[in-house]
């Protein structure tokens, strides 16, 4: 089923962003392996968060769900004894990190997942773990979901790791380290990317106590044995879900105000709202409210981004470029061709359908690693794109939809609740106008 995306000429002005998956995935983690009961406000619920919560409880962990905010009773890392099966469904951070922990039982674990998670990488993280002394089997391809982890099996002391395919492999032995008897010692070799979500983990180590070191290049790492203490957190909006809010404020020059958003956060993401300013967006931080104004954006001239430290922005960035008149050159994604699509491939491939001038951009290596547009100020549209999957893809096709001539219809839309639920209500709320395309002719009919 597709969505059918009306263009329009302005955008109502007041938005919410949603709080920050991976912060929300890992606050869960956290409380579900202390020692006692901590409390998490301003929590994002969508799939993968409801995801990481199932999981938690399979090992344990007792979550109440209140209004705005979660009370989780840990297990302080004496998990169930039940043989279980864990289905991370879309979710690679679920996976790897349940991978990872469920070496700590005593009982086998059967972890799967949907087709996506099927095709992802697992190998690194699966040779890593058996360095460190893990026993489980592949179900289906070598290196790849579904694995049945036998358990009672993490005794290594030390471990190396690549740093340019996931950091969630990193998350996932740094978060289960704590729980071993020896502590465990963690190498990576470079290049580092996605700095930004391995910061994330240690701060979260640290705030429950567990002594976490980490050098400045983020390649090597000591994890000593501890106990989870539990905590109290507020989780901050994820600045990937505002990359889309603030792509629309300026392709659409006007005042905006934007709710739910502090200015400090770890997420590298935020280089988003650096690259709107660059392009002459005014961005100002008042107490849990982001001020945009995009009046005197300049959509035009030459630029060149480096986004190794907060990647997830590249499908918005691929949509953004379209409309910028010159050269848009943006490097350092290559680790989002392990994502769940590969992101620069599949986003250049959607948008030429619009008549995008755009080029791919290989790493010396000879991955893909980013692209170059010459973009202009509109499109025809009215062509049918598809989100080959992902959801951000979703995301940033809808919003780039929005200026084109015709409507375009879109795939995908079902996947937002995967990290921004409300997407599509807040954005006809602004005044989009959006349907099925069966709605849409059904709509026509009875005119």
């Amino acid at each position: 089923m597709y969505l059918r995306v009306e263009p329009i000429k302005e955008l109502g002005t007041r938005m919410n962003v949603p709080a920050s998956k991976p912060e929300t995935q890992r606050a869960i983690l956290a409380a579900t392996l202390a020692d006692g009961t901590s409390i998490i406000r301003n929590d994002l619920r969508c799939t993968e968060t409801e995801t990481m919560k199932i999981a938690c409880g399979q090992l344990g962990a007792k979550i109440e769900e209140a209004a705005g905010a979660l009370f989780i009773t840990g297990t302080g890392g004496r998990f169930a004894s039940s043989i279980e099966v864990i289905d991370a469904k879309g979710s690679g951070l679920v996976f790897r990190t349940m991978m990872a922990l469920s070496c700590m039982k005593a009982t086998p674990t059967i972890l799967t997942g949907d087709a996506t998670l099927r095709r992802r990488v697992m190998q690194p993280l699966l040779n890593g773990l058996r360095h460190l002394g893990a026993n489980f089997a592949c179900l289906g391809d070598e290196g790849k979901a579904p694995v049945i982890n036998w358990g009672a099996s993490l005794s290594g002391k030390h471990c190396r790791l690549a740093g340019d395919i996931s950091s969630q492999f990193i998350t996932a032995i740094l978060m289960a380290a704590p729980l071993t008897r020896q502590g465990i010692s963690l190498e990576v070799t470079p290049p580092v990317l996605s700095q930004s979500y391995l910061a994330q983990t240690v701060e979260t180590l640290r705030c429950c106590g567990i002594d976490a070191q980490v050098n400045p290049e983020y390649t090597r790492y000591h994890v000593a044995p501890g106990v989870y203490q539990p905590f109290e957190t507020r989780i901050n909006a994820d600045y990937t879900s505002l990359s889309y809010l603030l792509m629309a404020c300026t392709l659409f020059p006007g005042r905006y105000r934007i709710g739910g958003i502090e200015e400090e956060t770890l997420q590298g993401e935020k280089l988003f709202a650096d690259i709107v300013e660059a392009l002459g967006v005014r961005l100002r931080y008042d107490d849990g409210m982001l001020h945009v104004d995009s009046t005197s954006a300049r959509l035009e001239g030459n630029y060149t981004f480096d986004v190794r430290n907060g990647p997830n922005v590249i499908p918005t960035l691929v949509a953004l470029s379209l409309f910028v008149r010159g050269t848009f050159t943006v490097t350092g994604g290559s680790v989002t061709r392990f994502h769940k699509s590969s992101r620069v491939e599949s986003m250049i491939g959607e948008v030429r359908k619009l008549g995008a001038d755009i080029e791919m951009l290989r790493h010396v290596d000879g991955h893909i690693d980013g692209f170059v547009t010459r973009g202009r100020p509109r499109y025809a549209g009215g062509v049918t794109l598809s989100s080959r999957g992902d959801h951000r893809n979703f995301m940033s096709l809808f919003v780039a939809s929005l200026r084109c001539e015709e409507a375009c219809h879109l795939d995908g839309y079902a996947d937002v609740i995967c990290s921004f639920p409300d997407f599509i209500d807040q954005f006809r709320g602004l005044g989009v106008s959006c349907a099925t395309a069966r709605q849409y002719y059904l709509e026509a009919a009875d005119e």
